[in-house]
């Protein structure tokens, strides 16, 4: 079984609940890219238009390894750069009434899973009459390292920049070799490797700066994804123990933060289930499960998003067919929910 063999293999088209007219007050944009992250792409469009990156509303990050088709909007005031090239285009498709932020109801799919024929018949049963809990996918994680993350570090604060100079699969070689060669703590080294705030700290430290300024060099953006990635996991963890305590059978799929477990039959479940927030009971003994120092977090907690995330998802319009080297698979999933997870329960996959 082969899944995103080529970025072509894994569509995504996002819905929205208004559609672009003459008028509004966003002017709204649609962004093509194959083969590069979202933030990778607004960062360029960004650049070209000479327009705040501030500026530019998008409903949500898209794979990499993937073709996706998604929406972006600016005040009217601005105007973005109309792009043609190989795996990125900009088309300005008319205007908003709100952001694109705020209408982006979910995404279409259209899967290639290569050198599989068939799918389980109790698991395609269940996935389409009940439903299947709504983790986050495996791709939130990909900052992991080794089953922890970055927020159990940070009662040490050189592991915890050590961290973030951790090699990642999606990266070149040449930041690849910066981040080891500033873990080597060869920072004069590592300097012509590195770019952004990676080189600033590796400046900082070659200048001898202490660890603690060092830290402070870090964006806030940065510091914020790895909180949102702390939530992510919390979220998994508590409806991963709600269900445990349904007392049904399960399925149990291992995934890089740990085991996940999806119901066979219809379980009694909150709608919703809140997002973490330091102190909170609902989460206190997972908190102490993991050997999280809530104490640690005080200092961050305007970083932490109040939220609440449905439990169970259902795909609409799910459908499969044969197509040359595998099954084709389409469906719609809601803002949020993640195409991963439906392929990891079909096919203990990604």
């Amino acid at each position: 079984m082969r899944i995103k063999f080529k970025p072509e293999d894994f569509k995504v088209e996002e819905i929205l609940s208004e559609k672009p007219s003459n008028e509004g007050s966003y002017r709204a944009y649609l962004l093509k890219k194959r083969g590069l992250e979202t933030e990778e792409a607004l960062r360029r469009i960004s650049k070209l238009s000479r327009v705040p990156l501030r500026e530019i509303s998008y409903g949500g990050k898209k794979d990499k390894n993937a073709e996706t088709l998604q929406y972006i909007s600016v005040p009217k005031k601005f105007r973005l750069r109309e792009i043609k090239e190989k795996n990125l285009s900009l088309s300005e498709v008319g205007f908003l009434k709100k952001s694109v932020r705020e209408v982006v109801l979910g995404n279409r799919f259209e899967i290639l899973v290569r050198d599989t024929f068939k799918i389980d018949g109790e698991r395609l049963r269940i996935l389409k009459d009940i439903g299947i809990p709504n983790y986050y996918g495996e791709q939130r994680f990909t900052s992991s390292r080794k089953g922890k993350l970055f927020v159990q570090l940070l009662d040490e604060l050189e592991e915890a920049l050590k961290f973030l100079f951790q090699p990642a699969g999606f990266e070149n070689s040449r930041e690849r070799r910066g981040k080891r060669l500033f873990l080597e703590r060869n920072y004069e080294g590592a300097l012509t490797y590195l770019r952004g705030w990676r080189k600033r700290v590796a400046e900082f430290l070659l200048k001898g700066g202490d660890l603690k300024k060092a830290f402070r060099l870090i964006p806030k953006s940065e510091i914020e994804f790895q909180i949102n990635v702390l939530q992510s996991f919390m979220f998994n963890e508590k409806l991963r123990e709600i269900i445990e305590g349904s007392n049904v059978e399960t399925f149990k799929l291992k995934y890089r933060m740990g085991e996940l477990l999806y119901p066979k039959e219809k379980i009694e479940v909150p709608g919703e289930i809140p997002s973490y927030i330091p102190f909170s009971k609902e989460y206190s003994e997972i908190v102490e499960r993991i050997q999280l120092n809530e104490k640690s977090l005080k200092n961050y907690i305007s970083l932490f998003h109040r939220f609440k995330r449905r439990t169970m998802v259902k795909p609409k319009n799910f459908h499969f067919e044969l197509k040359g080297e595998g099954l084709l698979l389409k469906f719609e999933l809601p803002k949020g929910s993640y195409a991963t997870n439906i392929l990891r329960f079909l096919f203990n996959a990604v």
